[in-house]
């Protein structure tokens, strides 16, 4: 199989993860339409500081001399991120989805929002972003969607092409450690559980990440390890790893209980420093 039809492949196989699973994320969520991970930091006292602690370290990147940035978010899911952004400062924001589902419900939530004359989500990939977006972005942002991108160097390609010169990128996502190693076979099955059911398309230490951006003008000025403020081995992480445990003598299938198993791994990899959670940001030169 080429790179190009394999790429084509692992964005149709997100594609349909997001679609089969997109009400079931949203519903048994914690985080209304924010399907991504509570982050305990620095000043957080409640649940819903929480769930949105990264959207204001993306609040913070913005340049406070610009009467109205432009932003755009780079795998939105249901668009959570760009409607907290936008009832916080005067933006503009576009949002970009592999799922038809999702985009289709993030317009829901925009309009229901009335941020609907500022903030657009759409279905499209990332790794070719439409041309109305090249070059308009002060702020692009990915969280937790650069992880299953088939093609990291694409990745960077097109998100430098979003922004304007001196923009910024954002990706937080789950990142190998220096010290992940596979030398044993449970970590071993525990990466391929991960990889499997999380859809990993991307999986790269920090220092690759600053190398690849590099070849596209990218500079990484910012890196924030954030796992220490995740919240791991919960009684319902537990519960979960315990059905899990169970279920491996029956054997499940379908694309949820791959993200159960996927899930539980990813808790497993962080606890044992394989990945680390980051806030990666990027600079476009120029």
């Amino acid at each position: 199989m080429t790179f190009q039809a394999d790429a084509a492949a692992g964005a149709e196989r997100v594609r349909r993860y997001y679609d089969n699973n997109a009400a079931a994320f949203e519903r048994l969520g914690q985080g209304g339409a924010s399907i991504h991970r509570a982050v305990w930091g620095p000043g957080v006292a409640t649940r819903a500081q929480a769930f949105h602690h990264v959207d204001e370290l993306l609040l913070d990147t913005l340049p406070p001399d610009l009467a109205r940035p432009s932003v755009v978010d780079l795998g939105c899911g249901l668009g959570a991120s760009l409607l907290y952004l936008a009832a916080r400062t005067d933006l503009t924001g576009e949002g970009i989805t592999i799922s038809p589902l999702q985009a289709a419900r993030a317009t829901e939530l925009i309009a229901e929002a009335g941020l609907d004359s500022r903030v657009r989500c759409r279905e499209g990939n990332y790794l070719a972003v439409p041309d109305d977006l090249a070059g308009t972005a002060d702020l692009a942002f990915s969280i937790e969607a650069f992880i299953h991108s088939p093609d990291a160097d694409g990745y960077f390609r097109e998100a430098a092409r979003t922004l304007r010169p001196g923009g910024r990128l954002v990706i937080c996502d789950d990142f190998l450690t220096s010290a992940a190693t596979h030398d044993s076979p449970r970590a071993a099955r525990r990466m391929a559980e991960f990889r499997t059911g999380w859809h990993v398309g991307s999986l790269l230490t920090v220092g690759q990440v600053r190398t690849m951006a590099a070849g596209h003008g990218l500079e990484l000025v910012r890196d924030l390890d954030l796992t220490p403020y995740l919240e791991l081995r919960r009684p319902r992480d537990r519960a979960i790893s315990a059905l899990l445990a169970a279920g491996r003598v029956f054997r499940p299938s379908g694309l949820y209980w791959q993200s159960l198993v996927g899930g539980d791994a990813l808790q497993w990899a962080l606890i044992h420093d394989q990945l680390s959670y980051r806030f990666l940001e990027l600079r476009r030169r120029g």
